[in-house]
């Protein structure tokens, strides 16, 4: 099982797919293809899996997944995308396996036959690929349900309503 150090997101228009290409420790890139389907599963199952570790009255649930959301985008650097090469693995992922941990999250993409890519990220770094597959989710044109506002929109989630300021 190859280790992920880096990775990039796109959203390939002729595959109606997301990609994530990503590179290990020895510079090897891996191209995973995620369908729409997968996407709406792993995107449901990280939203379900923040907002069970976050334990806050449920009047106050969005208000907080707002503002770590907008605390992990505003340390949300801008790194050189993955470079993939010619000679780079290619598969469709045909399962994620999470395991959260108090640091963060791991991931295990299952690919090919028997192939396995994984990778650890903090909850700041699991919120920014977050908002960045909402955004390719949009601009797949791709049905938005599976987010919730404080994704889709965190600004104005964070946004205290004045009546409920004592």
């Amino acid at each position: 099982m190859s280790e992920i150090k880096k990775f990039s997101q796109l959203y390939d228009t002729a595959e109606d797919r997301m990609a994530w290409d990503t590179e290990d420790a020895d510079g090897e890139t891996t191209r995973l293809w995620l369908t729409r389907r997968m996407c709406q599963g792993l995107a449901g199952a990280v939203v379900a899996m923040l907002q069970k570790k976050e334990h806050a009255a449920a009047e106050h649930e969005s208000v907080l997944q707002a503002w770590e959301q907008v605390a992990a985008m505003a340390g949300f650097g801008n790194t050189a995308p993955v470079q993939p090469k010619p000679e780079m693995a290619v598969g469709l992922v045909t399962a994620v396996h999470l395991a959260p941990s108090a640091k963060g999250v791991s991931m295990t993409f299952d690919f090919g036959a028997g192939e396995h890519r994984s990778i650890g990220l903090t909850y700041a770094a699991i919120r920014q690929t977050l908002s960045v597959m909402h955004r390719l989710y949009v601009a797949a044109g791709w049905p938005t349900e599976v987010w919730p506002d404080w994704v889709a929109d965190p600004e104005a989630s964070a946004a205290v309503p004045a009546d409920s300021v004592n």
